[in-house]
């Protein structure tokens, strides 16, 4: 599961998820230490922290999981601060009434059955303001059109407020106070054009706050994301196409907008790189006995990803959800139970080997663990899917099983909880020839719901079978395993086209192949696709181009997975499970 010239990758097999395969990841926000995990004589200590920074003068509670007896608590600096309210498994850590300049106080466990067992964790002392903006998730606007901001401040003792900039020259400023600006697009853009706009504390610079936004030519809304081919942390990326999320603790104003996420209509759910969460410090779901529930997802590809399952606001435009269960992707060396990684041998928990800082699984279903009205991890149908994991704070282990895990906190698909959007998608990108160094397109939530999301009378539904799939008829085969995919950068399908010697998840035709395949539902639905595969190496031999529209590789031999370069000239609606939209209930697609 990678984007890089040499892999492809491809979205969630939801057979797959029933088989079960399931991914592992550190429990909330701690640190633990001393020689693994909790039985006999061995002593580990798992520590969590209200926040992750504190005010002058204000408290935080530290709280340890220790395997084994108690722990003591020590503070250093020794003076910075004073701890308080100290029992074997809790502390108040107090900041000092005033701070200079901001520091890292740090907070130390020492096990009482076994000293030399200890745990630290650190909690920033901030003296800089804390600004909140009235428009949070990333925007779209429209060129010529205008976007009033207002900035709240706490901490800003001495009433300054802010500066505004801009992080380019597009567009302009106008009627800036301290507390508010007025953001006007420029008259004209050729193509998505981004822009970030920022607040700078006047008492402080070092506290800042932003909004991305994008400036279209036409087609921006609330119910509208940018999506692009470019940047990503692996460059040049493969037909990978991001768009910028913003989490926050949920009911709090403690925000992190991340870019290059995955828009994958092949899973669902949040998920997201731990490095670039753990400062929120989002609540984790708790078994209520000190453990943390961790989530698993395999892909086609064999690759797998794991951790814990957290709560979190999500906040993407106009559109918003509140303390919504995602997987933050752990981090590291840790153990991933047997169950989960089921023989696959890649656990992709960097921006490297993802080659993306999270997934958006905008697919099908509610959550991951929903097929066509049932919860195959709640118990209710017997056995439980290898999703989620019930471990220790102090980590799983490889011979751990999947636990049930109600709707309500299964790694949920965003969409549903977008009020009179929750219905959907429309993914609409430009056609393509061949390549390109960027291709720009929007993700449009909602189906029917807005005049910007209106199916076409020339549109072809598909209705899925029991497995969410559909059949293509190519090249004499009939693959009734088809599924529509964002999230896998190339078309994947059996074929006797030369495979690559270099690349070897991509065909390498001598020449360029015109094909054609026929999709059909059962009940009479079809529709012809031409389309055409390219040499991969000859592609790949730009060290520009992040967009392809020939590109293609060997894939299942009773499925054909029309990935991202599908997606190219057309406008791709994905209708979740049990929703109602003006063309049918989901779940299906629309083209």
């Amino acid at each position: 599961m990678r984007f890089d010239r040499g892999m492809l990758f491809r979205g969630v097999s939801v057979a797959a998820f029933i088989a079960g395969v399931a991914f592992l990841g550190a429990c909330g926000g701690g640190s633990s230490s001393g020689g693994g995990g909790g039985g006999g004589s061995t002593v580990a200590i798992g520590l969590t922290r209200s926040s992750t920074f504190v005010d002058p003068g204000n408290a935080i509670t530290v709280t340890a999981i220790v395997t084994r007896g108690g722990v003591s608590w020590s503070l250093s600096p020794a003076a910075f601060g004073t701890l308080s309210n100290q029992t074997s498994t809790s502390v108040t850590y107090t900041a000092p009434a005033s701070v200079t300049d901001a520091a890292v106080a740090t907070i130390t466990a020492t096990s009482t059955a076994q000293t030399s067992v200890v745990a630290p964790i650190q909690v920033e002392v901030r003296t800089s303001p804390v600004i909140a903006l009235s428009t949070v998730g990333p925007q779209t606007i429209n060129q010529g059109h205008q976007l009033s901001v207002n900035a709240a401040l706490t901490g800003d003792t001495t009433n300054q407020g802010v500066t505004w900039s801009l992080s380019s020259g597009v567009g302009s400023l106008s009627n800036q106070t301290a507390t508010s600006v007025t953001y006007s697009a420029p008259a004209s853009v050729t193509g998505n054009t981004p822009v970030t706009l920022i607040a700078t504390s006047n008492a402080n610079t070092h506290a800042t706050a932003s909004v991305e936004l994008t400036v279209y030519s036409s087609g921006a809304a609330a119910n509208v994301a940018a999506l692009t081919t470019a940047g990503g942390p692996v460059a040049p990326s493969t037909n990978s196409l991001y768009t910028s999320v913003t989490i926050c603790r949920p009911g709090t104003s403690d925000c992190q907008t991340i870019d290059n996420i995955l828009v994958d209509t092949g899973s669902e759910g949040l998920r997201v790189l731990q490095s670039l969460v753990e400062p929120l410090v989002l609540p984790g779901l708790s078994d209520g006995s000190g453990g943390f529930f961790n989530n698993c997802v395999a892909f086609l590809d064999g690759s797998f990803l794991w951790g814990p399952v957290e709560f979190a606001d999500i906040k993407i435009g106009g559109e918003a959800t509140s303390n919504t269960a995602i997987q933050v992707i752990s981090s590291g060396d840790v153990t991933v139970p047997t169950d989960c990684s089921s023989g696959g041998t890649v656990n992709e928990n960097t921006a490297q080997l993802l080659g993306a800082n999270g997934i958006l699984g905008i697919g099908l279903e509610p959550t991951d663990c929903f097929l066509q009205g049932v919860n195959f991890c709640d118990g209710s149908t017997g056995t439980v899917a290898t999703v989620y994991f019930d471990c220790p704070r102090s980590g799983c282990a490889l011979t751990d099983g999947a636990t049930s895990v109600s709707a309500v906190d299964q790694v949920t698909n965003p969409v549903t909880a977008f009020g009179a959007d929750s219905n959907g998608t429309a993914i609409q990108m430009p056609a393509l020839v061949s390549t390109s160094p960027e291709l720009d397109g929007s993700l449009i939530f909602g189906i029917g719901t807005a005049s910007n999301n209106a199916v076409p009378g020339t549109a072809t539904a598909f209705a899925l079978d029991a497995n969410d799939n559909f059949t293509t008829l190519f090249s004499g085969q009939t693959l009734a395993s088809s599924f529509i995919d964002s999230g896998s950068n190339g078309l994947f399908f059996p074929s006797t086209i030369t495979p690559c010697t270099g690349n070897t998840g991509f065909y390498c035709p001598a020449t360029l192949q015109p094909l054609t395949a026929t999709n059909q539902d059962g009940v009479g639905d079809t529709n012809v696709v031409t389309f055409h595969i390219d040499n991969a190496d000859t592609l790949f031999s730009s060290s520009t181009d992040t967009a392809f529209s020939t590109l293609g590789g060997p894939g299942g031999t009773d499925s054909f997975d029309w990935g991202a370069p599908f997606f190219y000239g057309r406008t791709v609606f994905t209708a979740i499970d049990g929703s109602s939209t003006p063309i049918g209930s989901g779940p299906l697609w629309a083209y």
